[in-house]
């Protein structure tokens, strides 16, 4: 039994736990959601820039290695527990290569830092659904009410919004889903892809 990944990412506040929620409930039974690995180490006790300690590149160094490491090994069992269930779509709360964001010289140099081959990486996933961010779709909106571990500004939001689709537009099946949808609209588009991996 073959199981399929989707991602879904995008920049900060760009509506991805609202359309997890409706995605979990819509197809409960015929998805499994694979929770987003940075959320799950900020939470957990790893120490938050701003918070408990400051942000430097060595932190992000760090954050950023044990993100890939727990985000493979996370993927790799949700695929045993679809097989296990019969299950054969997951939908991830971001992908391995989200990193590159966040890493000084992109996607190339967080390839080389980590030794990911490309191509492998992006094969790992059957499409890629990106929803663009509050921070530059209605700057206005921007705010952290939804996050209590995001400690973004909007110009740095910004950035990352922009880094994250050239992260992933070279996939084969790069959706960008944009702000003026609003968030139902982003619900919608991302119903309408899964259906198709699930037909």
């Amino acid at each position: 039994m073959k199981v399929k990944k989707i991602v879904l990412t995008g920049g900060p506040c760009a509506g991805k736990t609202t359309v997890l929620d409706v995605l979990r409930q819509r197809f409960a039974g015929q998805v499994l959601v694979v929770p987003e690995v940075a959320s799950i180490l900020l939470s957990g006790g790893f120490p938050v820039p701003g918070k408990d300690v400051n942000w430097s590149p060595e932190w992000q160094k760090a954050f950023q290695s044990a993100i890939l490491s727990v985000q493979i090994q996370v993927e790799n069992v949700y695929e045993l527990k679809g097989i296990q269930e019969k299950i054969n779509l997951l939908i991830c709360d971001r992908g391995i290569l989200d990193g590159a964001a966040y890493t000084p010289g992109g996607l190339d140099a967080f390839c080389k830092f980590y030794r990911i081959p490309l191509k492998e990486a992006l094969g790992r996933y059957s499409a890629v659904i990106h929803l663009e961010s509050l921070a530059v779709g209605n700057p206005e909106l921007y705010g952290k009410t939804n996050n209590s571990n995001r400690f973004e500004a909007l110009t740095e939001a910004q950035k990352l919004e922009y880094s994250a689709r050239q992260v992933w537009k070279s996939h084969p099946r790069f959706c960008f889903v944009n702000c003026k949808r609003g968030i139902e609209g982003k619900i919608s588009k991302a119903i309408e892809i899964v259906k198709n991996f699930l037909e």
